[in-house]
């Protein structure tokens, strides 16, 4: 009987995922090899686990433009997560070239690594649904409608704030942020986008630069209201922008 249940469980997983997008992946995996550190785990599978990594990672970046990889490669982790198995189907290594020296590993103090070839048959639908959920991946057109949405932006001290917020949209697919209200500390920007006003949030936050906060005040389904400041200090401004004063 519960062999039956576990023939009955692979048979409904394999149907669910029947019509996922597969991409297949041949990624190396490197384990660096130290004599002064003992590991818990064989280097084998330690090199196993970055080639999956490796694979389902290179499949996320193929799906940004060649701007957001470079924003967004040092944010992948926390997006994707270390257990990238919940996004392969299935694996097999071609090549287990055992141990080597090392030419994968970055620490000089590094002389011999273990390195395995691997063949991974990557989910992209699932790995899309992560990105799109972290807002780093917008909705496309195929998929959902975009729609007007508002942008609210309370407690502006400066031009130089509402011209980084503006960018900051651009950045991240917003082809225009036009101002419908501008009154002392206030704008409203009335935006066209394909994503919801969280993954919007989302991706504003992830693309801000360091000396820039980005912090929610209200959301619902047509608006986004949030506050946008510089940190540390004063923004550099631009000659002749001084306060966000508009009559």
């Amino acid at each position: 009987m519960r062999r039956g249940a576990a023939c009955l469980a692979l048979l409904l997983a394999l149907a669910a995922s029947a019509d996922a997008e597969v991409r297949p992946v041949e990624a190396l995996g490197a384990a660096p090899l130290r004599s002064d550190e003992p590991t818990q785990q064989a280097p084998r599978d330690v090199a196993l686990h970055h080639a999956l990594r490796e694979a389902v990672w290179r499949v996320a970046l193929d799906e940004l433009t060649e701007r957001d990889r470079a924003r967004y490669e040092d944010r992948l982790e926390a997006v994707l997560g270390d257990a990238p198995l919940d996004y392969a189907t299935r694996f097999r290594i071609l090549e287990d070239r055992g141990e080597r020296p090392a030419l994968f590993t970055n620490d000089p103090e590094v002389e011999r690594e273990y390195v395995v070839l691997v063949e991974v048959h990557v989910d992209t639908d699932r790995v899309r649904q992560r990105l799109r959920q972290a807002g780093l991946l917008v909705q496309p057109s195929g998929e959902g409608r975009r729609q007007r949405l508002h942008v609210v932006l309370e407690g502006v001290e400066s031009y130089a704030t509402y011209q980084a917020v503006c960018t900051l949209l651009s950045e991240i697919g917003v082809p225009s942020a036009l101002p419908v209200e501008l009154e002392r500390g206030r704008v409203v920007l009335e935006i066209e986008a394909g994503r919801s006003p969280d993954q919007l949030l989302a991706a504003l936050v992830a693309a801000a630069p360091p000396n820039l906060g980005i912090a929610p005040l209200a959301s619902d389904a047509s608006s986004l209201t949030l506050r946008a400041r510089f940190l540390g200090g004063p923004a550099e401004l631009a000659p002749g922008a001084g306060a966000f004063d508009t009559p």
